[in-house]
């Protein structure tokens, strides 16, 4: 009889088991899956002009946090901390370009030229030789000696269509023998994706050193092609006997609408404390939507109170 019991009394348990691990999941899942409750109040205003809470600048505006939830943060509606932009990646704004350079040595003229195409399938030289260039060098300040020389803002705008559009910038350098040929050196390289009240950076000097493409005919020494850095773009030309040289240096492909995602301020998260007041300023005179975000979040559902403030800051 008692062996007979022993499968029976088996499965009793294991079912039992089963039983308290549904359970336990079933009460981890709602772990903080309540709706959150959330207020907060202004109280120090200048002013009250209809729902726009005025302040002064310089003022702090002081936010006393009610209710409960695990999670809390605060746009404040200024460039690059708006609510409405917390999703977005891509717009288009205008395609800035700018660069520093300097020329030494030698007298040749044209040296330099200055490219810009958005279709270069392949990095090969045959690529990007017969690639559709625009020669932008005519819109730009050149050095003519040792004098460094900023190129300007450069609007590139009219090579590109849309925002998901890329572009390629590219510098070729001519030397010619029977001369001395220049060297030249481009510093503070930047290219930006400017919007009304906010700009991204699509390249620079420090972030693509590792991504630039390069080749040419002479290739000995190293220091007559181009050479990439964080701080500079190089090339050294030499003396009159030395063989011409056309050297490339192309960009890594810039996507012209890319921006970063507007980011709030962490007010609390599910492991800090709560918060009674929070205190925020703002640096400059406009008008803004602060809005905060509450949330309580398990794996299968996010549950949020927002609150949104018009918010007037004057001189």
């Amino acid at each position: 009889m008692v062996n007979f019991l022993k499968p029976v009394i088996m499965k009793i348990r294991i079912y039992s088991i089963l039983l308290l691990i549904g359970a336990a999941l079933g009460c981890e899942k709602g772990i903080n899956n309540t709706q959150p409750t959330f207020t907060a109040t202004v109280n120090n205003t200048r002013s009250v002009i209809g729902d726009t809470l005025v302040f002064k600048l310089g003022d702090t505006c002081k936010f006393a946090i009610g209710g409960a939830a695990d999670n809390i943060v605060f746009y404040s509606g200024e460039s690059g901390k708006k609510y409405e932009y917390k999703d977005r990646s891509l717009a288009l704004g205008k395609t800035m370009f700018s660069f520093s350079s300097k020329a030494e040595f030698g007298t040749q003229t044209n040296s330099l030229k200055v490219f810009a195409t958005g279709k270069l399938p392949a990095r090969d030289s045959a690529t990007i030789v017969n690639a559709q260039w625009t020669d932008i060098t005519g819109r730009l300040a050149l050095a003519t000696n040792s004098t460094v020389v900023n190129s300007g803002n450069i609007d590139l705008s009219d090579l590109v269509a849309g925002a998901s559009d890329s572009l390629f910038i590219a510098f070729k350098y001519s030397g010619t023998t029977g001369s001395t040929q220049r060297s030249w050196t481009i510093t503070n390289y930047t290219v930006n994706n400017v919007l009304a009240d906010y700009t991204f950076n699509l390249g620079s000097l420090a972030a693509d050193a590792s991504f630039w493409t390069r080749f040419g005919n002479v290739w000995a020494p190293a220091t007559r092609r181009w050479t990439p850095s964080a701080s500079q773009l190089k090339i050294d030309g030499g003396d009159a006997a030395v063989p011409a040289n056309t050297s490339w240096i192309v960009s890594k492909a810039l996507y012209v609408g890319r921006v970063a995602p507007d980011a709030p301020v962490t007010i609390k998260s599910i492991s800090g404390a709560g918060v009674p007041l929070y205190s925020y300023k703002y640096s400059s005179i406009g008008t803004y939507k602060a809005i905060f975000v509450a949330f309580n979040r398990d794996p299968d559902e996010l549950k949020e109170v927002i609150k949104e403030y018009n918010i007037k800051v004057i001189q």
